[in-house]
């Protein structure tokens, strides 16, 4: 019955996206209303993907023609909805930061073909794979969806019941994290199912911010480390191969990852290679062991004891609770909300909640129930389209106080949108380069954190970020 109530909540909260057409709508509610206690992603009694094939491949694919606009449809290229599960797109659009005066956003899709394996590996678990191929397509949509979206972040004409059934994918795709079996079987000679400690990682967040946890980031770097090391060692043949082969010899490369012995089929990778290749796997498993001891619920900037986690520990309460709220699982506690930037990610909704209990709007930290402040209240009253005089009356301030509460809103409202995209390489805020050096020159200055973020008007907590990240470079 718990598993039942949990889903029913669950089920509730990713409902479809309101832009999309009458038929996808239709389409999603019935996958939805379909589901039930007993389905996985690898049930063969309670199946998912059947369903999804039944209700959504036609309504998705009448979208995707429906937009005769350039965007960027070759992302979504390669299997119908109900298949991404089991193929991964042939292009896979990495993040990645590019030059400020090419792309204002400072962001954009870098496609890549390989370090992809087109077939499931020998003795990986079935759940383990349609997870990372629907993160894949996830990546794809994400980019996708920002194609679509002028320099305002506003659809194009036309492009919004696209939007909105792209948005819905992503849903549902998140929702779908949720149905892993109950128990996944351990293969032989795949020790890395068996130890928990060393399974994928991504979804562990700092309990107080938007940040990756220190377990999750140095599982990351490890990740980027050995596929460096791999690629050097299938890359170091002397012989000239062709870029065909060379995809081949990689996903070859990979198989021994999985299965920790030399496969007969493996004809393209030599037994010398395959040797330093498990050298290499099983040192990375070593790490990835050691890092499990990592802590899993704060980041390296929250790190229990230190002074930041002491000050936002405070701030834990209110930011898990408005975490809720953004989700659509709870309501806020804030009359005057920041808003998710466009196609948004797990890091940069969690940076809004901070951005929001961080705000100063009103007091969070008390136990009491909390009351609006004035800046909350005036707004409020602009909502009513009640007029400043009116407003001065009823709170007993001067028009002067009015007024000062309205900008000081707008520059609130400003400054968190400045900070609101997450660069995925750093984590941190993705600001133009001449933000960044005028922090960069701000702090060689000696000037305090508060004093570099009323000046460049960003948040204090995101300047904090982008001062610690330059410290380490």
């Amino acid at each position: 019955m718990a598993r039942l109530d949990y889903l029913t909540n669950l089920l509730d909260v990713y409902d479809h996206d309101p832009r999309c057409s009458v038929q996808f709508a239709s389409g999603y509610r019935a996958v939805l209303g379909r589901l039930n206690a007993s389905s996985s992603l690898t049930s063969r009694r309670y199946p998912i993907w059947p369903l999804v094939r039944a209700n959504l491949d036609g309504p998705f694919d009448q979208c995707l023609a429906g937009y005769k606009g350039d965007w960027a449809k070759s992302l979504l290229i390669g299997a119908r909805l109900s298949e991404m599960a089991h193929i991964p797109p042939p292009f896979y659009a990495a993040p990645y930061v590019a030059q400020p005066e090419i792309d204002g956003s400072g962001l954009t899709a870098h496609v890549l073909a390989r370090d992809l394996i087109p077939v499931r590996p020998e003795n990986m678990p079935e759940i383990d794979w349609q997870l990372q191929n629907l993160d894949r397509w996830d990546s794809n949509i994400r980019f996708a969806i920002r194609s679509l979206l002028n320099p305002k972040g506003v659809p194009f004409e036309g492009a919004e019941p696209l939007c909105g059934a792209l948005e819905s994918v992503r849903d549902l795709f998140r929702l779908m994290h949720h149905f892993r079996p109950l128990r996944t079987k351990a293969l032989r000679d795949f020790d890395a199912a068996i130890d928990d400690r060393t399974r994928p990682q991504d979804g562990g967040y700092c309990e107080l911010c938007w940040r990756v946890s220190i377990r999750s980031d140095r599982l990351q770097e490890l990740a980027a480390h050995q596929r460096h090391e791999v690629g050097e060692i299938v890359r170091s043949a002397q012989c000239q191969l062709s870029d065909e082969e060379q995809e081949a010899r990689l996903a070859q490369a990979w198989m021994l990852e999985s299965s920790l012995r030399f496969s007969p089929f493996c004809i393209l990778i030599s037994k010398a290679e395959a040797a330093k290749l498990r050298l290499v796997f099983e040192r990375f498993r070593i790490e990835r062991i050691v890092a499990g001891n990592l802590s899993s619920r704060y980041c390296h900037v929250h790190k229990p004891g230190s002074s930041k986690y002491h000050a936002d520990l405070r701030y834990k309460a209110a930011f898990q609770r408005h975490l809720t709220a953004l989700s659509g699982a709870g309501r806020s506690e804030f009359a005057f909300n920041f808003r998710a930037p466009s196609a948004a990610d797990t890091q940069e909704v969690r940076k809004v909640a901070y951005d929001q209990v961080h705000s100063g709007l009103h007091v969070v930290t008390s136990r009491k129930t909390p009351s609006f402040g004035l800046r909350e209240k005036v707004w409020l009253m602009h909502v009513e389209g009640i007029s400043q005089s009116e407003m001065a009356r009823r709170l007993g301030i001067s028009r002067q106080a009015i007024s000062k509460a309205k900008k000081s809103l707008e520059s609130l409202m400003n400054t968190q949108h400045a900070g609101s995209y997450i660069n995925p390489l750093t984590g941190e805020a993705q600001v133009p380069e001449l933000i960044r050096k005028a922090i960069r020159d701000a702090t060689m200055k000696g000037l305090s954190i508060t004093v570099i973020a009323k000046e460049v008007g960003l948040s204090k907590g995101t300047v904090d970020g982008l001062v610690r990240l330059m410290g380490e470079l």
